[in-house]
């Protein structure tokens, strides 16, 4: 266990994983330590929504978890003997080859993101607990103490602290984690079948008290959210008085009893050391963004901290807090509203589910379109960053602004189906349409960002008609654009890649200097 390491991870569940992938697939030397001594059998989190998707493609893992997911389920909600049904797949969302809500166990994310590591060398290392850390200078010193007894010590250029809403890191760096408990508790769990309950469907069913929430599983069974009642917890209980009588549950296989808290960390970064995923945000569960908002720190966080590790400037590592946690507030105050809205017990939520509800349920769930829109503010594919590691560029075509998500649009012709199929994996992407970059600059590119850039030239005739693509986009590794420009010199591109990346001859000559 003792030894030195490029970055540490504290922490195995999706965030950890997803930032030891997305920095190892950068190029940067990675452990991940993990205090449980196995993996955790359950878990609440179950959607994943399209942009994650995405970023788990850009991984390398999209098609595994889809073969253990569901990805057609529909939405049935019922008011008082009454139902209608919409469906939460097929979806008209912009420009992404995901258009639907994926039900995959948060146990599953984790077995394809392992795999995954393991393919590139890296195993969780189980029953290691992170006891201390200490700053000095261009390194951090971690104490650990091995499910075995020993204590040992890992030095660290970086560390990442994905070690959850009690996060020891997050402690150790003195960063604050301001926010309260909701007063409600929520009821989770999972079940067996039942004949009461339509395979294949999410079910709500919307009660003065609260939603209780029956979503699907992979195996058949289902997931059950429901508000907490005075039955001691238990799960079966809960739904019979909260569906009135109409859904009997059998065989609970485990069940836990959830108070949801809302905080934010007052850093995400002090020093070397870094916090993401619930270390640095946690949320009520309502809305289903508390796995997809730590995935997506995760790929923000992993290529920064390998291009550091390589001589970019720390100005790099600064733009992560500034990009994501802002990001973390809308999605509190998301959360928030949905939490109010599904347990809360103040007469105008009590009032709203039972007379409101109905007429706009009525009016919203069967037109596909109005379900797309709500369905599109928890996506996660209009987030975007306006300060950070993006230039800035007046006037840009809006669906080649920097600081956007790449659009997946769809290619009529060429080795690929799709923009992110180009785009995907480690690195930065060079898309140039149409020719509008001359050979020079894209030699000039080629040599001092070798391993770094790639080049794909993309004919505009392959794009959707009537896309006006500029000549060129730099994609960054999560897939976001960094700058775009129409000059046939690339010099947005060059001037962009001087600033916030080093070239890979400093990095080798750099390499050679601090050899012995």
């Amino acid at each position: 266990m003792a030894g030195e390491t490029e970055i540490l991870v504290v922490g195995a569940g999706p965030t950890g994983l997803a930032v030891a992938l997305q920095s190892r697939i950068s190029g940067a030397e990675v452990r991940i330590i993990e205090q449980l001594t196995e993996p955790r059998p359950w878990a609440p989190a179950l959607a994943v929504q399209p942009r994650t998707m995405e970023i788990l493609r850009g991984l390398g893992v999209s098609d595994s978890l889809l073969e253990r997911s569901l990805a057609e389920a529909a939405l049935r909600i019922h008011v008082d003997g009454w139902s209608v049904e919409g469906r939460l797949h097929h979806l008209h969302l912009p420009a992404t080859e995901f258009p639907f809500i994926l039900f995959a166990p948060q146990p599953e994310v984790e077995t394809v993101l392992r795999r995954r590591l393991r393919e590139l060398g890296v195993d969780v290392e189980w029953g290691c607990r992170l006891t201390g850390l200490l700053q000095h200078g261009n390194r951090v010193e971690c104490r650990v103490h091995r499910s075995d007894t020993t204590d040992t010590s890992v030095v660290a250029e970086y560390v990442a602290g994905c070690d959850g809403p009690d996060s020891l890191v997050r402690r150790l760096i003195g960063a604050r984690f301001q926010g309260r408990d909701y007063r409600r508790a929520i009821v989770v769990g999972d079940a067996d079948p039942t004949d009461d309950l339509e395979s294949g469907t999410a079910h709500a069913f919307l009660r003065r008290a609260g939603i209780v929430f029956a979503f699907p599983l992979p195996s058949g069974g289902w997931r059950i959210i429901a508000p907490h009642i005075a039955a001691g917890g238990d799960l079966t209980d809960a739904v019979s008085l909260q569906t009135g009588g109409s859904v009997q549950l059998a065989n609970v296989h485990w069940v836990k009893s959830i108070r949801p808290q809302h905080r934010l960390a007052s850093h995400y970064a002090i020093g070397r050391v870094f916090l993401a995923g619930d270390a640095a945000h946690v949320h009520s569960p309502a809305g289903a963004q508390g796995m997809n908002t730590g995935i997506q720190d995760a790929a923000n966080l992993g290529w920064k901290l390998a291009m550091a590790l390589r001589g970019a400037p720390d100005t790099l590592l600064n733009t992560y807090e500034v990009e994501r946690r802002p990001v973390a507030k809308r999605v509190l105050r998301l959360t928030g509203i949905a939490h109010a809205v599904e347990v809360s017990e103040a007469l105008p939520f009590r009032i709203g589910r039972r007379w409101a509800a109905p007429p706009v349920v009525g009016l919203v769930l069967p037109r596909p379109r109005l379900v797309s829109l709500v369905a599109r503010a928890v996506s996660g594919l209009d987030i975007g960053y306006r300060r950070g590691a993006v230039d800035d560029v007046a006037g840009a075509r809006r669906r080649f602004r920097p600081g956007r998500r790449m659009a997946d649009l769809p290619l009529t012709q060429g080795r690929k189906s799709h923009l992110h199929e180009l785009t995907d994996g480690g690195g930065f992407h060079l898309l140039v349409f149409g020719g509008g970059v001359d050979d020079g600059p894209l030699d000039e590119i080629s040599r001092a960002y070798q391993g770094i850039v790639t080049i794909e030239q993309v004919s505009r005739s392959w794009l959707p008609a009537g896309t006006r693509a500029p000549a060129y986009v730099l994609v960054r590794p999560d897939g976001y654009i960094a700058t775009a420009g129409d000059d046939s010199r690339a010099a947005r591109a060059i001037r962009y890649l001087v600033r916030w990346v080093v070239p890979t001859t400093s990095r080798e000559n750099a390499s050679s200097r601090s050899d012995p």
